[in-house]
């Protein structure tokens, strides 16, 4: 039954007072003035006042109803509030405890670059002066490297990684943009012990390396003897000379690739850049190729503008750049094409090699930088790679704070890029 109006009351209100009324009308004039019709009257008043009382009783059976329907609805939606605050207050408990226990360091810095929160791992892990909030984080931690990430990551909406050694500690300093706001939040990661486990073993690859070049070297040595007397050795021998001059030859490679990325590994700070103009550098290393690829037939050419400079260690982005043309080489049949590029991409620059080739199935694409990671291990022996070319261009990358890229399908070839940072005022330009 639905609740009724205030119309519905006042009317009921109404119809029981008339009702009253005639009845007591009624009774007066059969009593007072004895009149023979009088008794319809008080019949008529009575039926009336039953009528109206009767409907009174059934409104308040309703409101009885709506107040007990209402009261459970108020009942229900209690409990549901209680319960989400509940979950809420827990979920925040959660979080707290989390950002409280966590080992590493966390900050969370407005729009304005200034801090709003610190954990205690914070405290812990870097020298704080002061208390940080609602302040800039070198005003109160003097670490620069943390304020660079910040400053990038806001300038960027990327995250930046730097990395930091304080009061003996390797630390990782990272920012990373907030999703819902416009802040960014800094962590703080403690890798002292992983730096050692890495440096205990980079110091093992770089002895057995060291270890190794002296019998490579004379094995080469006395190939390449063999290979001068060739006339005089019996016919069926010439293969077997051939054979160790060649496994020789890629044992050296590998040698220095590995001692190579020992070195890469063991910096403790990113390489030194300059301004440089990308164009010559790119001739020299496409100078360096050129006549491999006319021996292979294929097409080696240069796409760069002269007046295009960038931020570069320059002897790093050559050998970086040198390793992917020299697998766009390996990989690209004869009368097919590689092209190496670069583009200014806002405040940075874009160096692409781009080739025709036989191109990387996707599947591959997320560790095709890893050391040794072969796509077809059969090929990558035939045409005499290492393992090591692709993982010495992430390296070399990231000591520039660059960044190299892949695209690539299979029969379509591949485009390898070199993405530079953007510039600094701060950083001198070479003569």
């Amino acid at each position: 039954m639905t609740a009724p109006s205030r119309v519905e009351l006042a009317l009921a209100r109404a119809a029981v007072g008339s009702a009253c009324a005639g009845a007591l009308l009624g009774s007066l004039a059969a009593g007072v003035y004895g009149e023979p019709g009088a008794g319809g009257a008080v019949a008529v008043g009575a039926f009336a006042l039953a009528g109206g009382l009767a409907w009174l009783r059934s409104i308040a059976v309703a409101e009885r109803a709506t107040w007990r329907t209402q009261e459970a609805v108020h009942t229900r939606n209690t409990e549901t509030l209680a319960r989400a605050l509940a979950t809420v207050h827990e979920s925040h408990a959660l979080d707290a405890a989390m950002a409280r226990e966590t080992p590493n360091g966390l900050l969370v810095l407005d729009a304005s670059g200034r801090v709003l929160r610190a954990n205690p791992a914070l405290f812990r892990l870097l020298p704080v002066r002061d208390t940080p909030n609602g302040r800039r984080p070198i005003e109160t931690i003097p670490v620069p490297e943390l304020q660079d990430a910040v400053d990038e990551t806001a300038r960027t909406r990327q995250s930046a990684e730097r990395a930091a050694s304080v009061d003996g500690r390797d630390l990782v300093l990272r920012a990373l943009p907030l999703e819902d706001a416009e802040g960014c939040m800094g962590v703080v990661l403690d890798v002292t012990s992983v730096r050692a486990a890495e440096k205990a073993r980079r110091d093992f690859v770089a002895n057995v390396s060291h270890e190794l070049r002296t019998p490579v070297t004379a094995i080469l040595g006395w190939a390449e003897a063999l290979a001068q007397e060739r006339d005089d050795l019996p016919p069926h021998v010439h293969d077997m000379v051939d054979a160790i001059d060649r496994n020789a030859r890629r044992l050296g490679l590998l040698i220095e690739d590995v001692l190579q990325l020992s070195r890469i590994e063991a910096r403790r700070a990113d390489l030194p850049v300059e301004v440089e103009a990308l164009g010559s550098l790119v001739d020299e290393v496409v100078a360096r190729h050129a006549s491999r690829a006319e021996q292979q037939g294929i097409e080696l050419r240069v796409e760069v503008g002269e007046e295009l400079e960038a931020e570069v260690n320059a002897e790093a982005f050559e050998h970086a750049l040198g390793n992917l043309v020299d697998n766009a080489l390996k990989y690209t049949a004869r009368g097919g094409c590689v092209v190496v590029g670069a583009e200014a991409r806002g405040e940075g620059v874009d160096v692409w090699v781009k080739d025709t080739g036989i191109g990387i199935a996707g599947v591959h694409h997320p560790r095709i930088f890893e050391r040794f990671y072969r796509v077809d291990a059969g090929r990558d022996r035939a045409v005499g790679g290492t393992g090591l070319g692709l993982a010495l261009v992430k390296h070399l990358c990231r000591a520039m704070r660059a960044d190299v890229l892949l695209e690539s399908e299979p029969g379509k070839g591949s485009t390898f890029t070199i993405r530079l940072p953007a510039r600094h005022t701060n950083v001198t330009r070479r003569p």
